[in-house]
């Protein structure tokens, strides 16, 4: 017999450990010889149990039955081999039961991964607990056993052998190989999770919760992420919910978590609220704020103190000071608070100063009535009070108003605080005049003064919220997110829960134009919940989600969430009339919303409330509403906030918001009301193309509505309108009706005016028809006798980025007609940009990259600058530099006509190069193979630049392409812009 066969008495016995157990079943399937004798041996144990208890013959075997059996009973074998097949069974299940222990971890007292997996063997409830040092090598996952689970077809078993094990990167592919369903969603979470990307993983939780409400898991996961996101409140509200399903164990560890994330929020709020009353009562001339408590909230106190300074009516109050003032500017560095007692306690016009702090008390505190700023502002001008000046300034709402006079005081003072704030009311300035843009330049000197350990870090986290605040009115959802997290970050380490507060309301904002419905509903919620009583936060955070299930199509809950917003008895803000507009055109339209928008109107139109921009919006809110009410009357306000915005379309984001908006509700009432004509004659209008034109295609969607209308060559209309979208458009294919394809048959080239947000989509029309977005007014040609061709090539990316090399280009041009080719090195963003300035084509061969950390839009990996190490070329760089020669651009980069589609305007490369000044640009959306790039564009090249039309040349190209290259569908990818 050999050497595997003599395990065999062993194996019967239960005693071989669970590896050799499994090697010895897979040579059992194999042998001829095991399987007869291992029959007999069970069966002769088996009778001779029998014999040797006849009270016990009934009853299943057991572990110590089986290995108490004595050999010599082997003499009855041929009595029981029926017996045979149920201990087989037994002794199995025995090994199978200590495998799966093993697998799942299950034999260890407590549980090292805090997140929850939904495959049953890995989700049995024991005692978290964090452990320190090496992972054990008894949890090292067995081949052998990862095998079994592959044979089964089990991928989640898989995964979550993985997870448990903290190997990331092994269980990563088994989770994308599984179906879409909520228990995959949720294992998706607990990886994002440990990989430490706990908005990924809210996302990933509330997909599963939305087909499983009460998915356990998944809400314990959803747990897990706020937490992450510091969102506490409503982290304990997911642990409540999981405490409520009544499992065992875990029931009771999510209430005690509850408890215990309710605890810690209310705890922070309670300190910050002693630490303001403490502030207020320092000011008005109480007792100073302890340094303890100073401590705790400095960047607080240090706003305090210098408002305790400027009310101190003696030296002997400003002296009283001094060891607060101390202990902050050993917090900071430097001298600057000791320095300011020391100025002020050695005034000696007290008698002066006197009944100026008293009214600088009252207006610290909001009770110096609103008309008397201006005069106390003259008063402390007069008597020379430049530090009690410097404070009052700043309670001025416009921050324009004295703007150079505050730089030049705060300048004076030397002290990093002030240098700080006078860097924040630039900021805002530029943001209040209508030129964001202006605010979005001071970007490099807000970085460079609020690096990650600057001080004071209360003014670094106030001016990186100016900035997002700025970014976010130009409509730059990414870089705002990224300005606001990072002031969110400083506000939770300097404990200050009120700037907190208002930085979850504007994340929550800044989310919702990103399409985050998840994440705008977590950090709306958490700032209902730490504040519910607060109207002013309430009213925008409620009206905040409205929006949010608005764009998502799910009206009832945006009407639910106006009702949450109508329980505070204050008027409607601007984005709360919007939405109540919106829903204007559903049955969920009230009667007593006219009354509101009413009242709202007459509300934000006080005198001096409002910009010019919004002013604009306002009507158009106002036109929008009426136009389902009296249409006459809304299409008359609608025309008027055209009239008033042409004006404004170059300087003011919010005039071109305006403009999209009030076109969009004009074309699609005119649509609805089987006006087809006039919806096609206003989609060509706000182009400013001719409304007669033939092989035209206009494309609107908004919400739940489309209307498309084809002008073929034989100039007749063929339109389409519907109400019937369900959920956000994702996908263009398919959008354009067959009757209208029809009509579009016989054009030899197509202009397909789409606008936001299907504007610059793939797929829009079938692949043998030649089309272009158009996106502008035409460009002239570039003059035939000075062609100036541009290639850049050879890019040298950062070697962080390992990227790999591009081929190097070529081109078979004669020395006449030959580019200037800008390679390598030198190919960088700012020698780029120039050189682009006057050429009449441009190719730029790189790759391309969507970061969104970066650019809302994909972006252009060029060599880095000798300074700074910028490599990157974005939209926003593009669309800041006129091109002068109306060049045609062909990007052969990767992703290079990916855009981020808002509700206003499509963001990306092609559409900023054509604002720039290009007459064409040739991009794709999806991957292109660095092999084939130049093969394709330099013939396309080729032809436009000798006079043909880019579209069906586009076309003729990609046929053929295709016909050679079967396999090559990236071409389809390809759009061109006009």
């Amino acid at each position: 017999m050999s050497a595997p066969c003599d395990k065999l008495e062993s194996f019967v016995d239960g005693e071989l450990p669970p590896v050799d157990a499994e090697n010895f079943r897979h040579h059992l399937a194999q042998c001829a010889t095991c399987p007869p004798r291992m029959q007999e041996l069970l069966a002769l144990e088996l009778l001779a149990d029998d014999v040797l208890h006849p009270a016990e013959a009934e009853a299943p075997p057991t572990p110590s039955r089986v290995r108490a059996r004595p050999h010599w009973a082997w003499v009855v074998a041929p009595l029981a081999l029926a017996a045979s097949l149920a201990v087989v069974m037994f002794v199995s299940r025995r090994a199978d039961e200590r495998t799966t222990s093993e697998l799942w971890l299950a034999q260890a007292p407590t549980r090292s991964l805090e997140a929850r997996l939904t495959h049953p063997g890995a989700d049995r409830h024991r005692p978290y607990e964090v452990m320190r040092g090496a992972p054990d090598a008894s949890r090292a996952l067995s081949l052998r056993e990862l095998a079994r689970l592959e044979d089964a077809g089990d991928k989640r078993g898989i995964a979550a052998a993985y997870l448990l094990r903290g190997e990331l990167v092994q269980a990563g592919p088994f989770l994308d190989a599984l179906a879409p369903s909520p228990d995959a969603s949720s294992d998706r979470a607990v990886l994002a999770l440990a990989r430490g990307a706990p908005e990924e993983a809210l996302a990933l939780a509330e997909q599963a919760l939305k087909q499983q409400p009460r998915h356990p898991q998944a809400l314990w996961n959803r747990g897990l992420a706020l937490r992450a996101l510091g969102l506490f409140m409503t982290a304990a509200e997911a642990f409540e919910q999981v405490a409520a399903l009544k499992e065992p164990g875990w029931s009771d560890e999510a209430a005690r978590r509850a408890v215990e994330l309710r605890s810690r929020a209310n705890d922070e709020k309670k300190s910050w609220e002693g630490a303001w009353e403490s502030c207020r009562r320092m000011v008005t001339g109480g007792a100073p704020m302890s340094v303890a408590e100073a401590q705790t909230v400095p960047g607080m106190a240090r706003l305090c103190l210098y408002d305790g300074l400027r009310t101190a009516d003696s030296p002997e109050r400003v002296e009283a000071l001094r060891e607060l003032a101390a202990a902050l500017d050993a917090h900071d560095g430097g001298s600057d608070l000791v320095d300011a007692v020391r100025r002020t306690a050695s005034r000696r016009d007290f008698a002066v100063r006197r009944p100026l702090a008293r009214a600088y008390a009252q207006l610290s505190v909001g009770t110096l009535p609103p008309g008397e700023l201006a005069a106390l502002i003259s008063r402390l001008r007069e008597a020379r009070q430049e530090d009690q000046l410097l404070g009052a300034l700043v309670f001025e709402q416009d921050a324009r108003t004295h703007l150079d006079e505050y730089q030049a005081l705060a300048r004076d003072t030397r002290d990093p605080w002030f240098t700080l704030l006078a860097l924040e009311r630039r900021t805002r300035a530029a943001v209040m005049a209508g030129e964001p843009r202006r605010a979005q330049a001071l970007t490099p000197e807000v970085l460079r003064a609020c690096g990650e350990d600057a001080r004071p870090a209360y003014r670094c986290t106030t001016l990186l919220r100016e900035l997002a605040l700025a970014e976010g009115n130009l409509h730059h959802p990414v870089e705002a997110h990224a300005h606001a997290l990072s002031a969110l970050q400083r506000a939770r380490a300097g404990h200050e829960w009120g700037q907190e507060l208002r930085l979850l309301q504007e994340l929550g904002q800044t989310a919702r134009m990103r399409g985050e419905l998840a994440l705008a509903h977590a950090y709306t919620e958490e700032a209902i919940q730490r504040s519910p009583d607060n109207c002013a936060y309430t009213e925008l955070a409620y009206t905040g989600l409205a929006t949010a299930f608005h764009r998502a199509l799910d009206f009832p809950a945006a009407r639910e969430q106006l009702d949450r917003a109508a329980r505070c008895d204050t008027p409607p803000s601007m984005a709360r009339l919007f939405v109540v507009a919106d829903l204007a055109r559903t049955p969920l339209r009230r009667p007593e919303d006219e009354a509101l928008m009413r009242r709202g109107l007459d509300a934000l139109r006080t005198p001096g409330s409002l910009d010019a921009g919004e002013d604009l919006l306002l009507r158009h809110i106002e036109g929008r509403f009426y136009l389902e009410l009296d249409r006459a009357r809304g299409q008359a306000l609608l025309r008027q906030t055209l009239t008033e915005a042409a004006p404004l379309l170059a300087t003011t984001p919010n005039a071109r918001k305006a403009r999209v908006y009030t076109y969009t509700s004009l074309i699609l009432d005119a649509a609805r009301h089987g006006e087809f004509e006039r919806g096609m004659a206003l989609t060509s209008e706000e182009l400013g193309l001719s409304t007669e034109g033939t092989c035209l295609l206009g494309v609107t969607v908004d919400d739940e509505r489309t209307f498309v209308a084809a002008r073929g060559a034989d100039g007749r209309l063929v339109a389409h309108y519907d109400e019937l979208r369900r959920t956000p458009l994702t996908d263009v294919t398919g959008l354009i009706p067959s009757d209208v394809l029809a009509a579009l048959r016989d054009c030899p080239s197509i202009q397909v005016v789409a606008r936001p947000p299907v504007q610059g989509r793939a797929g829009l029309l079938p692949s043998e028809f030649a089309w272009s977005y158009r996106v502008g007014p035409a460009r002239p040609s570039a003059p035939a006798a000075t062609p100036h061709r541009l290639v850049v090539s050879d890019v040298v990316p950062p070697s962080e980025l390992r990227l790999p090399e591009l081929q190097p280009w070529h081109d078979d041009a004669t020395e006449g007609d030959a580019p200037v080719v800008l390679r390598g090195p030198a190919a960088t963003p700012s020698r780029v940009l120039e050189a682009m300035r006057d050429a009449t084509e441009v190719q730029i061969h790189a790759h391309g990259l969507i970061d969104p950390g970066m650019s809302d839009a994909s972006l252009l990996v060029l060599s880095p600058e000798s300074e700074g190490g910028r490599f990157a070329l974005t939209a926003a760089d593009v669309q800041a530099s006129p091109l002068h020669g109306h060049p045609v651009v062909v990007l052969a980069a990767c992703h290079a006509a990916h855009a981020t589609a808002y509700v206003h305007e499509n963001f990306g490369l092609p559409l900023a190069f054509v604002t720039a000044g290009a007459r064409a640009v040739l991009a794709a959306t999806q991957v292109i193979p660095d092999s084939e790039a130049s093969a394709f564009f330099t013939p396309v090249l080729s032809r436009i630049r000798a006079g043909e039309s880019a579209a069906p040349v586009l076309r003729d190209a990609r046929r053929a392409w295709l016909a050679a290259h079967p396999g090559a569908t990236w071409v389809e990818q390809v759009l061109l812009f006009e």
